[in-house]
């Protein structure tokens, strides 16, 4: 499969929020994908795998380096989907070193991702990275 990364670009909102939608559900209108995504927000990346111009995956990950954690500034990621038939293949494993380059050429000291408690297939895929399986339980406060 030959490949190529880029951050999303807004022409391709559309594409991304379908490739969202089918892998990972149902997810926010495209006119709030348009009027809310920035491709040069500071700390909020993008990143697309491309097979002849169709996006096959995608990975979203934020910079946590604020000023109470100078010394272990991460990365959080989110929203990384395959479509099937790209599942196997490099799209995955390019998206991930993309993100652990860009770790190491920016100084962050982690990578960190949420993940469902059933999703084994993703769990395998993360150790096979190089991720340890941390022992967290996560809450949530919906604000109304």
């Amino acid at each position: 499969m030959n490949i190529k990364l880029e951050y999303l670009k807004h022409s391709d909102l559309k594409a991304y929020k379908t490739l969202l939608d089918d892998v990972l559900g149902e997810g926010s209108p495209l006119v709030d994908y348009q009027a809310h995504y920035k491709e040069d927000h500071p700390s909020v990346k993008v990143v697309v795998a491309k097979k002849d111009d169709e996006i096959v995956g995608t990975l979203t990950f934020v910079l946590m380096d604020t000023f109470t954690s100078p010394l272990d500034p991460k990365i959080e990621f989110s929203n990384f989907a395959i479509i099937p038939s790209a599942r196997g293949g490099d799209a995955a494993t390019l998206l991930m070193r993309f993100v652990a380059d860009f770790a190491k050429e920016h100084g962050y000291k982690s990578i960190v991702v949420n993940c469902l408690a059933k999703a084994s297939r993703a769990h395998q895929f993360y150790k096979k990275m190089g991720f340890e399986h941390l022992d967290t339980t996560r809450f949530q406060l919906k604000v109304k």
